[in-house]
This record gives structure tokens, sequence and C-alpha cells, in this order.
């Protein structure tokens, strides 16, 4: 079950003190409410009862899927201590039969930041694997490239459900403009499940693994190179 602490912090912007409630896991079904404010992305953020103003708050926290068995650790600080406690837990998943038992079946993902961990929420939710999705995107991101200013600062390029609920859409997100929006052609990833599978069941790890661009530019670096004939 989920524990929650209170902690004082200052407010970002008028400095004034106030309580927050920290959680160290979201665990679903129990805590299902959390559930929409985390794909709504208020779940990180705090308003200031003196000034009103909305900031986001950067913690480590476990979403916990019991029904689907995904377990997506969110991570905003990624430093040595974050990574000696993940490889500890992925090295217990390997000897200890009893957390095995118990997490058999079970996905687990690694995230930096509350828009990481809604989409990757959405994707499982839609039966979908983030690992192709990440793949995807290197497809749409030069065309989304020629239409950016030079100025403008991109924070991160998610999948998403199009308003209509129908079908999905890439959002870029920015710092200092609206979103950008495009459709999503779907036989791309029926495609790449296709054609990638073997590669990127190589590449993924065994427990907790960030499945990002990185992990993405590494698939398709392979999958290029393998197709590269020897030289006559």
């Amino acid at each position: 079950m989920s524990e929650i602490t209170k902690q004082m912090i200052p407010c970002p912007k008028c400095g004034k003190p106030m309580e927050v409630d920290v959680w160290d896991s979201i665990d679903i079904p129990y805590d299902i409410d959390q559930k929409d404010k985390v794909l709504k992305n208020t779940f990180f953020k705090q308003t200031c009862p003196e000034c009103k103003s909305v900031f986001p708050l950067a913690y480590k926290c476990l979403y916990n899927d019991m029904e689907q068995k995904y377990l997506i650790w969110l991570a905003p600080r990624l430093g040595d201590r974050e990574k000696a406690e993940i490889a500890e837990y992925n090295e217990k998943l390997k000897t200890d039969n009893r957390l095995r038992l118990a997490q058999g079946g079970y996905t687990y993902r690694v995230v930096r930041n509350d828009n990481e961990l809604r989409e990757k929420v959405f994707i499982f939710d839609e039966g979908l694997d983030d690992r192709y999705i990440e793949t995807m995107k290197l497809v749409y991101v030069p065309a989304f490239k020629k239409g950016i200013a030079k100025d403008s600062k991109v924070l991160g390029l998610y999948f998403d459900k199009k308003a209509s609920g129908e079908g999905y859409q890439w959002v870029l997100i920015f710092e200092n403009r609206p979103p950008a929006i495009a459709d999503i052609n779907m036989d791309i990833y029926e495609d790449m499940k296709e054609k990638l599978h073997d590669i990127v069941e190589e590449k993924t790890g065994e427990g907790f693994v960030e499945i990002s661009a990185s992990f993405a530019m590494d698939v398709m670096t392979t999958r290029v190179d393998g197709m590269k004939k020897p030289a006559q």
C-alpha cells in the first residue's frame, strides 16, 4: 500500500512555506483516483495557497498497476544512488524466487518526468508496446524539425489519443509556444513490430529499463548495420 509523507517546501514564486503530500508509490487499483490525476498531468503539480501559482513537484515515486502488471519507476534525478537502487532491485528479480513469483509477467520501466509517466500509463492502457512507439518517433521527428522555429525549446514528443477519441496523435511540447500536433499512421507501428521484434527483444534488458529515444536509436542503428551487405 502507498505511504504518504508530509513535507514543508517553499513556493518557488512567493517563498511562502506550504505542506505537500509526497507519495512513495501509486498502487492500482487501490489508488485508482490518483491514476486519473496522473493521466491529466495534475498528480505532480502543486498550487500555492498564498499566491495561487502552480508548479511541478519532482520526486521519486513507483507506479504499480497490479491489474495490468507493470511497474514504472519515476526517477527525476537518475543519479548514482537511484541507479544503484534500480540495479539492486533488478538483481533481486533474478535471485529472489518469491519476488519473481509475485511479479511474474510484469513489465518494468524507468521514466524521468511526469509527462513520460503519463505517456507510459496511457500506452500500456491501450494495450500497446512502448518500445515500438519510441522507434516510431524517430520516423516522425525529421518532419517535425522542418516546422520548428529556431528559438523554440522542445520539451518532449509524446504519444496520445486524438481529441475525437478515434486514433492517435503526436504531441510535441515546447517551453515557449503551444504544442504541435500530428496524426499517427499505426501501420508503421505494426510494421515495426514485425520487422524489429528480434532486435527489440535483444536490446530490452531484464527488470527496470529506460525505454527512450536512446533505446530507439540503438535499435534502429543495429537494424541498419545488420542490413549492410559485406564488401565483395
